[in-house]
C-alpha cells in the first residue's frame, strides 16, 4: 500500500520552484514590473557526515534571525538550480568534496516523515553547481564559504574564486586561537585575539595579490599558523573565507558569531551594524 504521508521527490520539486516562482512574480508585479524582489535571499548549503548541519543551522538561523532576511536551507544539492541561485543574494556554503568521496558521505534526501531507505545523495561539487556559483558571484550574489569549503581540491574554478592556490588538509582536532584580526576591515575591526576551543584548522596557499587578509588561526600542538579568514571581489560580488567551524567550539565564541554576522553583511554590500546583544545569550 501507498504511504499516504509521502509525496514524490519530483512533485515535491515542482511544488517548491512553482511556489517561488510566483512569489517572486508577485513581488515584482507589485513594485510595478520585472525586477528582483525587494527581500534579501539567503541561501545555505551546510552539514554532511563530518560537518554537523543542525549545529550550523542553528547557529545561522541564531546570528541572523533580526536581520530580516529570508534564509532558505537547502536538503539537498540539486534542489539549488540555476532558477534558485539565480534569485539568491547569498550563499552560504560548508561542503567539501574529493574524488574519493564525491558524495561528502552525506544523506540522501526523502520527503518521507519516517524514513526507512533513503535515495542515494547527490554528488558534490558539479561542474554545473561550480559554473552556478562563479557565475551568480559575478552579476552580483554574495558567497560565505566556510570551513570545509575550502576542500574541494578538484574544483579549480571555485578555488580560483576563493582565490586559493592550493588548499592545504587540516591536522588534528586541537586548541585554537584566531590571531591577527585586521583592525582596518569592517568584518574584524575592534576584534582582539580570542580561543574557539578545539578545532580543525585548514591552511591554503593563496594567489598573490587576490584577497585581503582578516585573521589566522593557530594552535600549539602541533604547531600551525594558517591564514583562516580572509576576503575578495569577483565581479560585481564579493567572497569571504571563513576557515574554523568543524566543532561546536567557534559556535559558542562571541567573537566568531560576530564575524558571522559581519561577513553576511559585508557579503552583500550592506552596512555592517553591530550584532545584536541577545544573538549570544539566546544560544545559551
Amino acid at each position: 500500500m501507498a504511504n499516504s504521508f509521502v509525496s514524490s521527490r519530483r512533485a515535491v520539486m515542482r511544488s517548491a520552484l512553482g511556489g517561488l516562482a510566483g512569489a517572486a512574480a508577485a513581488r515584482a508585479q507589485q513594485r510595478g514590473g520585472a525586477g528582483r524582489p525587494q527581500e534579501t535571499r539567503v541561501l545555505f548549503l551546510v552539514g554532511d557526515y563530518y560537518h554537523n548541519g543542525a549545529m550550523q543551522e542553528y547557529a545561522w538561523r541564531k546570528v541572523l534571525k533580526s536581520a530580516g532576511w529570508r534564509l532558505m536551507f537547502a536538503q539537498a544539492p540539486s534542489f539549488i538550480t540555476p532558477e534558485v541561485m539565480g534569485r539568491t543574494d547569498l550563499y552560504v556554503l560548508c561542503r567539501y568534496a574529493t574524488s574519493t568521496q564525491p558524495e561528502n558521505i552525506s544523506l540522501g534526501w526523502s520527503p518521507d516523515r519516517i524514513v526507512e531507505e533513503r535515495p542515494a545523495p547527490d554528488v558534490f561539487m558539479t561542474p554545473e553547481h561550480e559554473a552556478m556559483i562563479i557565475r551568480n558571484v559575478r552579476r552580483g550574489m554574495g558567497l560565505v564559504a566556510v570551513h570545509c569549503s575550502i576542500w574541494n581540491p578538484e574544483s579549480r574554478d571555485f578555488l580560483d574564486l576563493l582565490g586559493v592556490e592550493k588548499p592545504v588538509m587540516h591536522g588534528p582536532v586541537v586548541n585554537t586561537r584566531i590571531v591577527d584580526l585586521n583592525p582596518d576591515h569592517p568584518i574584524t575591526q575592534g576584534l582582539a585575539p580570542f580561543g574557539i576551543g578545539i578545532d580543525e584548522v585548514f591552511d591554503a596557499v593563496m594567489k598573490p595579490g587576490r584577497h585581503v587578509p582578516l585573521f589566522r588561526a593557530v594552535q600549539e600542538q602541533p604547531k600551525r599558523n594558517a591564514i583562516s579568514g580572509w576576503c575578495r571581489e569577483e565581479g560585481e560580488g564579493r567572497v569571504v573565507a571563513l576557515l574554523p567551524g568543524h566543532t561546536t567550539g567557534p559556535y559558542g565564541s562571541r567573537e566568531f558569531l560576530t564575524i558571522l554576522w559581519r561577513s553576511a553583511h559585508w557579503a552583500l554590500r550592506r552596512d555592517v551594524p553591530p550584532m545584536p546583544q541577545d544573538v549570544f545569550t539566546a544560544r545559551s
